[in-house]
């Protein structure tokens, strides 16, 4: 893969993937930038979210388990001073349907954070990983996702 980023003005760009799509991006105005898009980091937690949906709902259509409603909110901690780098990451699935259950919800998101999203697995390990499944409106307990480097293994 080959990215392509071509400056605009002050802090912001846009880039280009091989997909020939281009994206914009720019930082807050306290960082120097006009604050017009989103910062790099956003990007990269919404590339990690949307990878990890994805998975969930590819995970869900082959259960042949209908949904009506499909929602992933991704809360990180940033450390407070710079590079300020993720310190956790929580990914809170909301979903609606009748032959949904929350235990297939949990399988998917464990399965695409441990084995099939290739932005969530790019993280450093020793960043932790929870989730949540709110299904019919039932918010679910807080579960932790396994970090253990060995199940990375892609040799």
């Amino acid at each position: 893969m080959k990215v392509c980023i071509r400056h605009v003005d002050g802090h912001a760009f846009v880039a280009k993937s091989d997909s020939n799509h281009w994206v914009a991006f720019d930082t807050g105005v306290a960082s120097g930038g006009g604050g017009g898009a989103n910062d790099p980091f956003q990007l990269f937690i919404i590339a990690c979210g949307g990878c990890v949906s994805i998975d969930v709902v590819d995970i869900l259509k082959k259960s042949r388990k209908d949904f009506t409603l499909y929602e992933l909110d991704v809360e990180v901690t940033r450390a407070d001073h710079p590079p300020k780098i993720a310190k956790s990451l929580c990914f809170h699935a909301r979903i609606t349907g009748d032959e949904i259950t929350e235990e297939l919800v949990r399988r998917a998101l464990v399965l695409s954070l441990t084995k099939y999203c290739s932005v969530s697995l790019s993280i450093d390990r020793s960043i932790p990983f929870t989730a949540r499944v709110t299904l019919n409106g039932h918010r679910g307990e807080t579960f932790d996702i396994p970090r253990d480097p060995a199940l990375y293994d892609r040799d």
